[in-house]
């Protein structure tokens, strides 16, 4: 199981962790795991890259299944439109698939 849990301040989404397998298929043939794995890294380097946001990232490549990505302030709008983005694709996944538990909580910033 895929577990991703957004952060959300006030309105806007600022960071996640997502972390596991999905378990759908075997390692290098799982669909969903590499799905989500190809939109974490769009939405990371959209983010950092395209819209110049700071961030604190730790993503490890090692087949642990773990990502973490933190807006530094002051938050970008469109980094957040983008995180927003990314949780509602995970959703979407999840609705389809299963094998992805997505949470959305609030921060007490």
């Amino acid at each position: 199981m895929i577990k991703a849990d957004f952060r959300r301040c006030k309105n806007d989404i600022i960071g996640f962790t997502v972390k596991g397998h999905a378990g759908y298929a075997d390692n290098g043939q799982d669909i969903i795991c590499a799905g989500v794995s190809s939109a974490i890294m769009l939405t990371v380097n959209t983010i950092t890259d395209f819209i110049k946001a700071d961030a604190d990232i730790d993503i490890n490549h090692e087949n642990t299944g773990y990502a973490y990505f933190e807006l530094k302030r002051p938050y970008k709008k469109e980094a957040s439109v983008m995180l927003e983005a990314f949780s509602a694709h995970l959703k979407l996944l999840e609705e389809d698939y299963g094998h992805i538990m997505v949470r959305i909580s609030d921060t007490h910033e």
